[in-house]
């Protein structure tokens, strides 16, 4: 059984709407990437690491359903948790302004309840869409601590949260709906987490922006 309702073949191209909807990683790539100071990329280079990293998001989806090749899609769940593991870290550092010994203490927290979840949820259940879970309780967790600090970023973690919901639920009924909606909806899936990529990049951006003006303030 195909894991998407658009490929109904092997070999290349089977999937041409999953594919080119993936140009949206692109699109979010850029626009976060022209909110950065690049004569300032040594002070923000985690920033760019993000937006390059939406990039690398895209290029492995891409790729994967362009292909269909399996290592190809290790490649993409490898791109997307290598975003989700940068972003966490750099919104811990941001945000609450850690050092080692509490990125390290924040991190094993973090990895005792994504084992949890995983010790418990059927991740393979909806074409592996549960396994996106741990992702969303992170991020819910990220709107409580955003809080604490800025609250314009927590708003914006709170729409990060509505998106990857709708996002998750438009993944989960691909198969399901394939017998009325014959491409699916796994390109819907490309959008709208290409959209929220956007908002937790941009959000950290402004965030920052409103640290570093601060700082200025208190310093003149």
């Amino acid at each position: 059984m195909s894991l998407y309702c658009e490929r109904d073949a092997p070999g290349w191209f089977a999937e041409p709407l999953n594919t080119v909807a993936g140009l949206a990683y692109f699109v979010s790539a850029w626009q976060s990437w022209k909110q950065l100071d690049r004569a300032r990329w040594r002070e923000q280079w985690d920033l760019h690491l993000l937006s390059g990293l939406i990039a690398v998001v895209g290029l492995a989806s891409m790729l994967w359903h362009a292909s269909g090749v399996a290592w190809l899609r290790w490649f993409d769940a490898a791109a997307i948790g290598a975003f989700a593991a940068a972003y966490w870290t750099v919104f811990l550092v941001r945000t609450q302004r850690l050092g080692m010994p509490g990125l390290l203490i924040a991190w094993g927290a973090s990895a005792l309840g994504i084992g949890a979840m995983v010790a418990v949820v059927p991740m393979a259940a909806y074409g592996g869409t549960l396994a996106y879970l741990p992702l969303l309780a992170l991020l819910l967790a990220g709107v409580g601590l955003a809080a604490r600090v800025d609250r314009r970023l927590a708003r914006d973690l709170v729409l990060a949260s509505a998106v990857f919901l709708l996002a998750l639920v438009v993944r989960a009924l691909d198969l399901q709906l394939c017998h009325w909606v014959v491409v699916g909806t796994h390109w819907l899936w490309h959008l709208l987490t290409a959209g929220l990529l956007f908002v937790l990049v941009d959000g950290l951006i402004r965030h920052v922006r409103l640290r570093e003006a601060r700082a200025a303030d208190d310093a003149g």
